[in-house]
């Protein structure tokens, strides 16, 4: 997935804007979007194009890489990872649509409607990319334990705490995490992951 971390001037921003469709457009079609926390031990899956969580894989040395202390910052983090993908991904359909060409002015030669033509597009591309910066920083936003709302796994090993709708972090009870292995992990995780899914976006949940 080619990064949107383009911001600057006009002229940068084309730049970037065209460099990320062409990369997009290069590779074969996604069948889905891959988080991963940094130390390799958490991946989230997520389907195209909905961006539907699917699948949690847990390293069998998950103990050793992260302590049971550390799966919960893991997993949020391979969850975000994934989200922003699909985010991502979203933008750069957007900008391919608002990209496709336009069909020629009647005129023969019609200087300003080419350039109401480039000032709309800037215009929308800075608006698309503003949008999924701000979905970003809320994502990045910590949660207290007095967050707005919470979801409890199945075994009660992995607590959701919400905010505006949004995960904004993942904690965990050490000690049913230490008494779990990788499989019973990815239950919890996959099981706590969908049921927010099907209460916060049950159209994205149920595709």
């Amino acid at each position: 997935m080619a990064s949107l971390d383009f911001l600057g001037s006009d002229a940068e921003l084309r730049a970037g804007a065209e460099r990320a469709m062409r990369e997009a457009e290069a590779g074969p079609g996604p069948d889905g979007y891959t988080g991963r926390d940094r130390t390799g031990t958490v991946t989230v899956h997520a389907g195209a194009p909905e961006g539907t969580v699917d699948s949690v894989t847990v390293r069998q040395d998950w103990r050793a890489r992260l302590g049971a202390g550390g799966f919960p910052d893991a997993l949020f983090e391979a969850y975000t990872a994934v989200v922003r993908a699909t985010l991502e991904a979203a933008a750069l359909r957007a900008l391919r649509e608002e990209h496709e060409p336009r069909p020629a002015p009647q005129e023969p030669d019609a200087p300003d409607s080419r350039e109401a033509d480039e000032h709309l597009w800037l215009r929308r591309t800075w608006e698309t990319l503003h949008r999924i910066d701000a979905d970003l920083a809320r994502l990045s936003q910590t949660a207290s334990p007095e967050a707005e709302g919470r979801i409890v796994s199945p075994n009660g090993s992995l607590t959701l705490h919400l905010r505006g709708g949004t995960i904004a972090a993942v904690t965990g009870d050490a000690g049913l995490l230490a008494r779990s292995d990788a499989g019973q992990l990815q239950y919890e995780a996959l099981t706590v992951l969908r049921t927010y899914e099907l209460a916060h976006h049950p159209r994205k949940a149920q595709a």
